[in-house]
């Protein structure tokens, strides 16, 4: 009896689990779809109210200096960034979801030695910190554990 308990457990934990997986895989692309269209306000709804970013170099970015730099980024007309982002792992405990997460982009630049072109593809390894916000996840907290460029030649 004990045994089917346990195998129960384990199962519904699965299930949530997944469940928890397939919402925050949800918001990971609706962040993709809005930075292609520079929508701010879709990604600051991803956000939870006190996001904050740690960078590969042990800078700290709140959610107000990162909301600053989308703004900036939407009035400079610069094209968005296109990017994919993975699962890599999800651990649920309560309202609080640990995802290791792999962003990866790519853009054509030019050699300035041979003049050729080059797909420079960059990887970003991500610990994020997720909460349930209501009835929804929401990011609370970026933390960057990797980040390499590969460079391909076309």
């Amino acid at each position: 009896m004990r045994a089917l308990g346990c195998i129960m457990l384990a199962m519904i934990f699965g299930l949530c689990s997944a469940s928890v997986r397939r919402d925050i895989e949800g918001q990971y692309k609706r962040w993709e779809s809005a930075a292609l269209t520079n929508d701010v306000e879709s990604i600051l709804l991803v956000l939870a109210p006190n996001y904050t970013l740690h960078t590969y170099t042990g800078t700290v970015v709140t959610r107000e200096a990162y909301e600053a730099s989308l703004r900036k980024r939407r009035a400079s007309k610069q094209p968005p960034t296109v990017y994919q982002t993975q699962i890599a792992s999800v651990v649920v405990k309560g309202t609080v979801a640990s995802v290791i997460s792999d962003e990866t982009s790519a853009k054509i630049s030019i050699d300035p030695v041979t003049s050729k072109k080059l797909k420079m593809i960059h990887i970003h390894r991500y610990l994020d910190t997720w909460t349930k916000i209501g009835r929804s996840w929401r990011l609370q907290k970026t933390v960057t554990q990797i980040e390499s460029t590969k460079v391909v030649p076309i």
